[in-house]
């Protein structure tokens, strides 16, 4: 009898323990698999698309929703709602299939009637996928997240990593002092660009070598069928139950790299032939407006505007948000003809061996600053060293610096101590630079401060900072004395965030009254983007 009571016991303290962590999971509930977050209490991090996708697209608030593969990791729900006037949801999933993508565009169709606008990407490299394929190399899908069984919730509900990696952490959380409920936001969720370096170095290290053309392969019946079943299944068939809805689909511009293997290997002529089959297809929907930037040959053919062969930078997410709003790029029954016939005129007989002589930007976000007068209509701003508001101190304009352009010359060290309470920023506030200083009304269209510079001599070193009017310090670049040579480098400052009338001091003495009196640096170039 004791042994039972004594099982019993033990019974119900499991029960209870395993009740009270259950009831944890399901309250916190950090895959939002039950309900919305709790973003007045806790601070959700978006971090795992397949495990959250879910939960975002059945419990959020929106009438538009972003989709895709890592091709659109990088867009921005922010300027989505600017551009399409609209409250909007990401939700990628890296390398996921057609198949996989369009059952949560089920999922939230279903859910949500307020959703009227929903933009794709067709990944280029997906055509010939059979229609049920999934990415099982991407390991085990969390199906219990996504059926309708309670049973199998358990699998959340008393999963250890959720329990302590997930629902214990917020929890203890915000008893910090400095803890901000909320959540991450959907232009950060999933998004790849900080950490990757673009360019030909980094896309083609080796270049292109010298390649024998193979013989050509077309497009069989066998594989047009195949074709036909995954485009029904999982592309045009949501769009003709939900007539009412907006779909923006649009083709992977993927880099010149990708259409040197195809044409390399003869694949190009099958790849564009299934491009215009899948074209033919997707028309007959009314309410998809299917577009392809294939041929902005200046974003396909310049790797800067790659981190490898498939992916772009953030930019062009930009672009395209703006291109589709304005229907730019739209493929139509009347134009379509015409885009195929250039595409396979341009890269057929592009020269391929041209890419090894591409320069690579030494600063990767160049090439969005090249391109944020396409985007914002900011026309790029030099600022000319020759204007009454620039003040000089220990510097002079020298003639012929990079490019031929005029330059700054700054000689000398700042004359704080080292280890100082009288920092750097307190320094050039307060006019006390190496350098030159400006004030220029920086627009809300403008984005990036590029510049050069070379040290001279010695010690020069470049520090340069923006002040807003009260003396707030608002954008820096501080580089390090070990990290500059006599050569000309490339430096940019984000600038996104500030609007309005701003003092530039471009110091170029070295940080501290221990760096040589000769010391050297020369700024040239200086442009708002």
């Amino acid at each position: 009898m004791k042994s039972k009571i004594w099982v019993a016991g033990w019974l119900a303290i499991v029960l209870v323990i395993t009740g009270t962590i259950g009831f944890w999971v399901y309250k916190v509930d950090p895959f939002m698999h039950y309900h919305k977050p709790n973003t007045d209490r806790y601070y959700y991090v978006l971090s795992n698309t397949r495990s959250q996708n879910d939960g975002i697209t059945k419990h959020f608030d929106y009438d538009a929703l972003i989709t895709g593969t890592s091709m659109t990791q990088n867009f921005k729900t922010s300027e989505m709602d600017d551009v399409f006037k609209c409250t909007s949801i990401k939700v990628p999933y890296s390398g996921g299939s057609y198949k996989e993508i369009n059952d949560n565009l089920k999922v939230a169709l279903t859910h949500n009637p307020n959703l009227k606008t929903i933009v794709r990407c067709l990944d280029m490299s997906y055509f010939f996928d059979e229609k049920d394929g999934m990415r099982l190399d991407l390991g085990e899908y969390p199906t219990y997240l996504y059926d309708d069984n309670p049973f199998n919730d358990v699998k959340y509900l008393l999963n250890r990593d959720i329990i302590w990696g997930r629902t214990y952490e917020m929890v203890i959380a915000n008893d910090a002092d400095d803890f901000t409920p909320g959540i991450t936001s959907f232009d950060d969720y999933a998004g790849w660009q900080q950490g990757y370096k673009f360019g030909i170095k980094t896309v083609l290290p080796e270049g292109i070598a010298n390649f024998q053309l193979r013989e050509p392969v077309h497009l069989t019946t066998q594989e047009k069928e195949l074709i036909k079943e995954n485009i029904e299944q999982n592309v045009t068939s949501l769009a003709n139950e939900y007539p009412n809805v907006d779909f923006y689909y649009f083709f992977s511009p993927y880099s010149i790299s990708w259409w040197h293997t195809l044409f390399a290997n003869g694949g190009i002529y099958r790849q564009i032939e299934a491009e215009q089959y899948i074209i033919e297809l997707i028309l007959e929907s009314d309410n998809i407006r299917l577009f392809s930037f294939n041929n902005r040959y200046d974003i396909t053919t310049d790797l800067n505007n790659y981190k490898d062969v498939l992916h772009y930078g953030t930019w062009v997410n930009s672009l395209m948000l703006k291109w589709m709003h304005e229907g730019q790029y739209h493929l139509t029954k009347d134009n379509y003809k015409d885009y195929l016939a250039k595409e396979m005129e341009y890269y057929t007989s592009f020269d391929y061996m041209s890419i090894n002589q591409q320069e690579d930007y030494e600063n990767d976000f160049y090439s969005a600053a090249l391109y944020n007068k396409e985007l914002t209509g900011a026309t790029p701003f030099v600022v000319s060293l020759d204007i009454p508001n620039f003040e000089f101190k220990n510097a002079r304009i020298i003639e012929n610096q990079y490019n031929g352009e005029l330059g700054i010359e700054c000689v000398g060290s700042l004359q704080r101590k080292s280890g100082d309470k009288y920092s750097i920023e307190d320094s050039l506030r307060e006019s006390n630079f190496v350098g030159a200083s400006t004030t220029v009304d920086i627009s809300s269209e403008h984005k990036y401060l590029v510049f050069y510079g070379r040290k001279k001599n010695d010690h020069g070193q470049p520090t340069v900072m923006i002040f807003n009017d009260c003396g707030e310090m608002l954008a820096e670049l501080l580089v390090s004395y070990h990290d500059i040579d006599e050569e000309w480098h490339q430096y940019m400052i984000d600038v996104s965030n500030l609007y309005g009338r701003m003092k530039i001091v471009f110091n170029g003495g070295y940080e501290d009254n221990t760096g040589d009196d000769n010391s050297t640096f020369i700024f040239s170039n200086i442009c708002l983007y």
